[in-house]
């Protein structure tokens, strides 16, 4: 998946993302989840210990084929990331980056996605945004036509015509 981040005033706006164009002044990630690891962000900023990360997020827009989404930061997570202050926002990616998802990512360009984002929650009366996009690899499965006798390939419930959900990520 990869992940854009971005600012502008509305979900209406935003919404108009889902075209797949260029977003200006958007931060991009490749492992920054605007649902599970923004979630351990915020309750790493003082959010609510319990919550799964999916309070930290709201589905905006998706498009037709399911390859894209637009995701709404919730206020709470935007307000938390724009207190932070420059000097420890180093410390606070270090106790970020513990978290398993970022086993494989770079600390320099989860740092760069960190100093990103901290501009983009930053009280510029905007609201912040993700726009999710599939890579053609977990879109391929969903293209297959449907395979003789067991439904390899099906849509949901073994229809042809329902595209598969997006795998999961864990």
């Amino acid at each position: 998946m990869r992940f854009e981040y971005f600012a502008v005033a509305d979900d209406e706006t935003a919404a108009l993302t889902i075209d797949g164009g260029e977003i200006d002044g958007s931060v991009g990630s490749h492992v920054v989840d605007p649902a599970s690891v923004l979630g351990q962000l915020e309750r790493l900023l003082g959010g609510p210990v319990g919550d799964d990360g999916l309070r930290s997020a709201q589905l905006v827009a998706e498009s037709a084929d399911g390859a894209r989404l637009v995701i709404r930061l919730s206020n709470h997570l935007v307000s938390l990331f724009g207190m932070v202050r420059p000097a420890t926002l180093d410390d606070v990616v270090k106790h970020w980056s513990l978290s398993r998802r970022f086993r494989r990512a770079d600390p320099e360009d989860l740092n760069a996605f960190a100093a990103g984002l901290n501009e983009l929650c930053k009280g510029s009366g905007k609201r912040v945004y993700c726009r999710a996009t599939a890579d053609e690899a977990e879109l391929a499965p969903a293209r297959t036509p449907v395979g003789v006798g067991a439904g390899v390939g099906a849509g949901v419930d073994g229809d042809p015509e329902e595209p598969r959900p997006l795998p999961r990520r864990r």
